[in-house]
């Protein structure tokens, strides 16, 4: 089942002296790492082995995962095994497996979030030099944003604790992509949301603030100086602008699949919580304060709020992205599939389970086209929420009488 096999003629023919490779090597037992690699795929599952005895000691060795007792086990068993059960309680065999899947699902939403970050800056960057400005972010800048990639992205998101529901999932195999289908998704879309408003930044920022509405200045108001394009108050603009993104991204970087509750948990981590708000309380001294250090300039009450709330689009956005019908890869998943992976029922009465704990494998079991079409019809539904109501409330908040006189059939006019 591992693979663990002769792997050239040389290493058959050691362990079958006398044996002839050329007609011999297909009929004798165990065989060779070549016929097995056929016959699975190329690779087999991930095995794991338990034990206490010296006898056992082999079979620790040559598996993926060996686990022996550490109260009963020999010695030698424990020599052979990767993990030690120190209370002989094979529910830690469990918990060892739950943390495993925890800890790979945090790699990923790192990975996740923080390909996210790369895309974008690197994009904006070549776009800024294509433009004829200076890079929007400078040295400091890209510092800090490096701290907020890399440092502060693993304190959040590598200290998820496991959910239970991760026992639900089938195993990955050991040749699954790191990156699934979904996370593709997720990256793509948050990217491409960001690059849009960055680049509307860069080339059309005093259009965005003399916006007259409740989200950038109050109607009737002063308008806001007009900015100097390439100046140091446009690039902080730009880069507060690009900060809040990854804050609020951040959030969505917490679910891999369609999970669209991204808060769900976040009580139980105060590590994330303490990294947002450190993050933010930095982000505000370094536009205020850096002065020439940052290269930065203070923002007005406006600018802030209008670069908050582009950063603060994310989460709907993520929200609507997630009910694009986009699944994980069938052939990443590992188990007892035999008969083809359409027919595996997951061991567990999932009935009573919420919709977010049911494995991803499920959508390809019966009834796979209702869910779909379900699916599509929440997409029509939530790109309405998310684009027409905004248009007709910002309609009716800048003309009561239109908005009174409006009817279905006049929708078409706008």
């Amino acid at each position: 089942m591992n693979g663990t096999l002769p792997e050239t003629q040389a290493e058959w023919e050691e362990a079958h002296p006398g044996r002839s490779w050329e007609t011999e090597r297909d009929k004798l037992l165990p065989g060779y790492l070549a016929e097995w690699a056929a016959s699975r795929g190329g690779v087999g599952e991930v095995v794991g082995v338990t034990g206490d005895g010296t006898n056992d000691a082999p079979a620790l060795r040559v598996a993926d995962v060996g686990l022996s007792m550490g109260l009963s086990g020999t010695e030698v068993a424990k020599e052979a095994s990767d993990i030690v059960i120190m209370d002989d309680n094979f529910a830690s065999i469990v918990k060892a497996v739950l943390w495993g899947r925890s800890v790979f699902d945090n790699i990923r939403k790192f990975l996740q979030f923080q390909l996210t970050v790369n895309v974008v800056a690197l994009t904006i960057t070549f776009l800024s030099a294509v433009s004829g400005y200076d890079p929007p972010l400078n040295a400091v800048m890209m510092l800090w944003v490096n701290l907020i990639m890399d440092t502060m992205g693993a304190l959040a998101l590598g200290t998820e604790a496991p959910a239970p529901e991760l026992l639900v999932r089938r195993p990955y195999k050991r040749n699954a992509s790191l990156i699934s289908r979904p996370m593709w998704r997720n990256i793509l879309v948050q990217s491409a949301y960001q690059i849009a408003i960055l680049v509307l930044l860069l080339l059309r920022a005093n259009e965005v603030l003399a916006f007259e509405g409740w989200w950038v200045h109050q109607p009737g108001a002063t308008p806001p100086a007009p900015i100097e394009m390439g100046s140091t108050r446009h690039m902080t603009l730009i880069f507060n602008a690009f900060v809040f993104c990854q804050i609020f991204n951040e959030f969505n970087a917490r679910s891999l699949a369609d999970d669209v509750n991204i808060f769900r948990g976040l009580e139980k981590n105060p590590v994330f919580v303490c990294v947002i708000f450190f993050t933010v309380v930095v982000q505000w001294l370094v536009v205020q304060y850096g002065g020439d250090f940052t290269k930065t300039e203070p923002l007005s009450a406006e600018e802030w709020r209008a670069t908050v709330l582009l950063g603060l689009c994310a989460i709907p956005l993520g929200v609507a992205m997630r009910f694009l019908p986009v699944t994980e890869d069938p052939e990443n998943f590992g188990g007892t599939a035999e008969s083809g992976f359409e027919n595996v029922e997951p061991a567990v009465d999932n009935k009573n389970l919420p919709a977010h704990a049911l494995p991803p494998y499920l959508v390809h079991h019966h009834g796979a086209r209702r869910r779909v079409l379900w699916r599509w019809v929440g997409v029509l539904l939530q790109l309405a929420a998310l684009f027409v109501v905004p248009v007709l409330v910002g309609i009716c908040m800048k003309n009561p009488e239109r908005c009174q006189s409006l009817g279905w059939l006049d929708f078409y006019k706008f």
